[in-house]
C-alpha cells in the first residue's frame, strides 16, 4: 500500500484490507464525539433514563441497519461512497452530489474544530497553568488531525485503536461515579417534555451523515461479512451503549454539560481530556470523507494536498467561530445529504455489477433521473421537517425512502430514452 495514498479515486486491492474489528473501531472512535454527548445528556434530562436508552437503542438500530447496507456498497466495490456518487449520478452530477458532501464535512470539522480549541483551552489552564489564546488550540489540534489523516486509514485505524479504549473508560468512570444519584431511571430531570418518537428522531438524524461516508471505511473490510457486522455493531450495540454512558451522569446531576458534571462529580481533568480526545477521533473522519469527496471533483491532485488544503478551510472555518452560525445550514444539509446515499446503494446493490475505470469512464455526465430523485427527496425532507406532510416524522428517512423509491421507479425511463435516441434519423 502507498502510504499517503489510500485509493480515492480507485478500487481497494485485497492486499490493503482489513478485518472487521478495525472496521468497527474507527467508526466507534467517529461516534464518541461531543455533539453526541450533548444529545445524549439533552434526551436523558427530557425522559428520564429508561425512556431514554429505549430511544438510543431503537434510534442506532435504524443507523446500524443503513450503516450495514451503505458499508455493503463499499465492500461490493472497493471504493468510497464518492466515487460510487458517479455511477449513480453521472459523471458530473456525481461532482455535483459530493461537493454537497464535502461542505457538510467541512463544516462539522469548523464546528468540532471550535469544540477542541474550548476544552483544549480549559484543560491546559487547569491542569498546566498554561493560558494560551483559543486560536492557538484551535490551529494546534487541526495539526494534529492533519497529521492523522495523511497517513491515511491506517494512521485512523492506530488513532481509533488507541483513543477509543481510553475515551470508553472515561465515560463509563464518570457513569459510575454519579448513577447513584438517580433516584428513578423514569422520571424526567426537568428538561423540555419530549416523546419517544421524538426522541428516536434527534439519534437518527445525529449520525445520519455518517452512514452516507460509510463506504470510505468499509471500502477496506476483509469480506462482505466483515463490512455488515462491522457497521451494525458499531451503530447498533456500541453506540447506544456510548449514549447511555453519557447520559447517566447528566441526568444523575440534573447537567446537561458532560464537562460540569465530571468537574461537579470531582474528574474535571479526564473531562477536559476526553472532550480533546473525543473531537480530536471524531474530526479526523470528517477531514478523511471530506478529502475522499474533494478528490472526486479535483482528479488531478494527490489526495496529502487535498487533505492539507481541506484542513486549513476547516481550521479558518474554527477561527471564525463557524459554530455560531453554521445550525441552519447544518439542518439543510441534514436533508440534503441522506439521499445521496439511498441513490449509490440502490445502484450498488440491484443494478450495477461493474465498478472499474472503464465503467465510470462509460457513464453520462449526468443521470437526469437521480438528479431528479435527488431534488425531490429534498422536498420531501423539507416538507417533514416542518411538519407539512411526513411518511416516518424523521425528516431524514423521509428524504431516503423518497430518494430509494424513486431511483427504482425512474430507472425504465432510461431505456425508453435510450430507445427514443436510437430510433431517431441520423444528421
Amino acid at each position: 500500500m502507498n502510504p499517503g495514498s489510500d485509493y480515492p479515486t480507485s478500487q481497494v486491492p485485497s492486499s490493503a484490507t482489513y478485518s472487521g474489528r478495525h472496521i468497527a473501531m474507527v467508526i466507534v472512535g467517529g461516534t464518541i464525539a461531543i455533539p453526541a454527548f450533548l444529545m445524549a445528556a439533552t434526551l436523558g434530562a427530557s425522559l428520564g433514563l429508561r425512556d431514554a436508552i429505549i430511544a438510543f437503542s431503537c434510534g442506532c438500530i435504524v443507523l446500524g441497519g443503513l450503516a450495514a447496507m451503505t458499508g455493503l456498497c463499499g465492500q461490493k466495490s472497493g471504493l468510497s461512497a464518492y466515487v460510487l456518487s458517479e455511477f449513480a449520478f453521472g459523471r458530473w452530477g456525481g461532482k455535483l452530489a459530493n461537493l454537497a458532501v464535502a461542505c457538510s464535512l467541512l463544516g462539522w470539522y469548523g464546528v468540532t474544530g471550535t469544540m477542541f480549541g474550548r476544552a483544549g483551552a480549559q484543560l491546559g489552564e487547569t491542569v498546566f497553568g498554561i493560558s494560551w489564546p483559543l486560536e492557538a488550540y484551535v490551529i494546534v489540534g487541526s495539526a494534529l488531525m492533519v497529521g492523522v489523516t495523511l497517513s491515511g486509514f491506517r494512521g485512523i485505524d492506530k488513532l481509533a485503536l488507541t483513543l477509543v479504549p481510553v475515551m470508553v473508560v472515561f465515560l463509563a468512570v464518570a457513569a459510575n461515579l454519579s448513577y447513584t444519584g438517580i433516584d428513578d431511571w423514569t422520571i424526567p430531570a426537568g428538561g423540555e417534555p419530549m416523546s419517544i418518537y421524538t426522541a428516536v428522531s434527534a439519534v437518527i438524524g445525529s449520525y445520519i451523515a455518517g452512514v452516507t461516508i460509510q463506504p470510505d471505511y468499509s471500502r477496506f473490510a476483509r469480506s462482505r461479512k466483515a463490512a455488515t457486522w462491522s457497521a451494525f455493531l458499531a451503530l447498533g450495540v456500541s453506540f447506544p451503549f456510548t449514549l447511555s454512558l453519557a447520559a447517566i451522569p447528566a441526568v444523575a446531576m440534573g447537567e446537561p454539560d458532560i464537562l460540569n458534571v465530571m468537574i461537579l462529580i470531582g474528574i474535571g481533568i479526564p473531562a477536559f481530556a476526553l472532550l480533546v480526545l473525543a473531537a480530536w477521533s471524531s474530526n479526523v473522519l470528517s477531514l478523511y470523507s471530506g478529502s475522499l469527496a474533494m478528490a472526486t471533483i479535483f482528479r488531478g491532485s494527490r489526495l496529502p494536498m487535498i487533505i492539507a488544503a481541506f484542513g486549513f478551510l476547516g481550521t479558518v472555518l474554527a477561527l471564525s467561530r463557524v459554530d455560531e452560525y453554521l445550525v441552519a445550514y447544518l439542518l439543510l444539509l441534514g436533508i440534503t445529504i441522506p439521499p445521496v446515499s439511498a441513490i449509490y446503494a440502490v445502484e450498488a446493490l440491484l443494478f450495477r455489477t461493474r465498478f472499474d475505470e472503464d465503467a465510470r469512464r462509460g457513464q453520462p455526465l449526468i443521470v437526469a433521473r437521480a438528479m431528479l430523485a435527488w431534488l425531490l427527496a429534498i422536498v420531501a425532507g423539507y416538507l417533514s421537517q416542518e411538519g407539512i406532510f411526513t411518511l416516518t416524522r424523521v425528516a431524514a428517512l423521509d428524504s431516503i425512502l423518497v430518494a430509494a423509491l424513486l431511483t427504482v421507479v425512474l430507472r425504465p425511463f432510461d431505456r425508453l430514452h435510450s430507445r427514443a435516441l436510437a430510433s431517431q434519423p441520423p444528421k
